[in-house]
């Protein structure tokens, strides 16, 4: 029998909200994972709405501010925005995104989270594992796509591959390597495409654009970088409330190890 968390993943509907203690905000972080924000309920709908926009700014994961069952914003990672129903269903994890400016402590805050708490606490499974998107967002390739992608280049990277020329890594759109993924169309980042920052310091949230590709020459193969790989972000120094958008989402040449899905 399937579980609510499997269901989610599906599409498919599940009843239970994903915290009560509106107003907060809530951050997709991959498909069944959601990160919550508690806010002051003395904000107004402006002052609301602009705090989802500036924390979606920053993060640039889906994000929504909502104000009650029946009333949620919806800001997508392309700026969009619709209204709906709350999220429901899913994992709940909080204190790990800072918010995009401090927010006063009220009563009601220190009680909603502390609610908030208790609620994960009770609602997050005990065992199993947690997956971001297990088809790295690929798609089956066309006739043409596979004529043109097929293969290697003469220096054994996948066609469709460019080296690019500010950060030294590899982007574009190529056939997945691995046969797991055999004819699968996969989008490929290098570190410039990283603009996952936190809302706090401004600096990323990962070493790698979350929920995204990346090329690793050393095995030869295309590793998926889950949105959860940014809840570990530590703030390198104390900072101000607000973010800076104007540091540049390039500056780094430490390659990591690979991880994520293959």
């Amino acid at each position: 029998m399937l579980n609510r968390y499997a269901l989610a993943s599906l599409g498919r509907t599940p009843t239970r909200l994903l915290f009560e203690g509106f107003p907060y905000l809530v951050t997709r972080v991959v498909p069944t994972m959601y990160h919550v924000i508690v806010l002051p309920d003395e904000l107004n709908a402006n002052e609301l709405l602009e705090a989802a926009r500036l924390q979606a700014c920053a993060n640039r994961l889906p994000t929504s501010v909502v104000r009650a069952a029946d009333s949620a914003l919806y800001i997508g990672v392309d700026g969009g925005e619709t209204v709906g129903e709350a999220p429901r269903g899913g994992v709940v994890v909080a204190g790990r995104l800072r918010p995009c400016r401090a927010f006063t402590e009220t009563r009601s805050v220190l009680a909603r989270r502390s609610a908030l708490d208790c609620f994960i606490e009770k609602a997050t499974p005990r065992t199993g594992y947690m997956f971001g998107d297990l088809t790295k967002g690929g798609r089956a390739a066309t006739l043409e796509e596979r004529s043109l992608l097929s293969g290697t280049q003469t220096n054994g990277i996948p066609r469709g591959l460019a080296r690019c020329g500010r950060c030294g890594g590899w982007r574009g759109r190529c056939l997945d390597p691995s046969p797991q993924f055999a004819e699968q169309v996969m989008d490929v980042r290098c570190r410039c495409d990283n603009d996952n920052r936190c809302a706090g310091c401004g600096t990323q949230l990962h070493v790698r654009k979350l929920n995204a590709n990346y090329y690793n020459p050393r095995d030869g193969q295309v590793w998926h970088v889950p949105g959860f790989s940014g809840l570990g972000h530590r703030c390198p120094a104390p900072v101000g409330d607000g973010v800076n958008l104007s540091r540049d989402p390039g500056d780094t040449t430490r390659e990591e190890k690979p991880h994520g899905h293959r």
